[in-house]
């Protein structure tokens, strides 16, 4: 039997994509982190109902610059997977 010309797996396969358990630890990981973000400018917000700016200097720079790595590490992470997986998980 020959081999079709166009080849259609991956477009199928990623249609009915599956996310794998090592994924959803990272995005759990990235919502945690998120909350306490969320909590900490809640509190600061409830405490020091003025300027917050001096309270928070450095803090969401910090913040954004950790999110920042953290999602480069789950790009990474599902772009391997889902390569060596052939679209099947990510």
């Amino acid at each position: 039997m020959e081999k079709e010309l166009i080849e259609n797996t991956c477009l199928d396969n990623v249609k009915d994509i599956r996310i794998s358990e090592e994924t959803k630890a990272l995005l759990i990981c990235r919502a945690k982190l998120s909350d306490i973000y969320n909590t900490v400018s809640n509190v600061v917000n409830k405490t020091y109902s003025k300027d917050t700016d001096d309270v928070f200097e450095g803090f969401s720079d910090k913040f954004y610059e950790f999110d920042h790595k953290l999602m480069e590490v789950i790009s990474s992470y599902v772009e391997v997977t889902s390569l060596d997986r052939n679209y099947t998980q990510m």
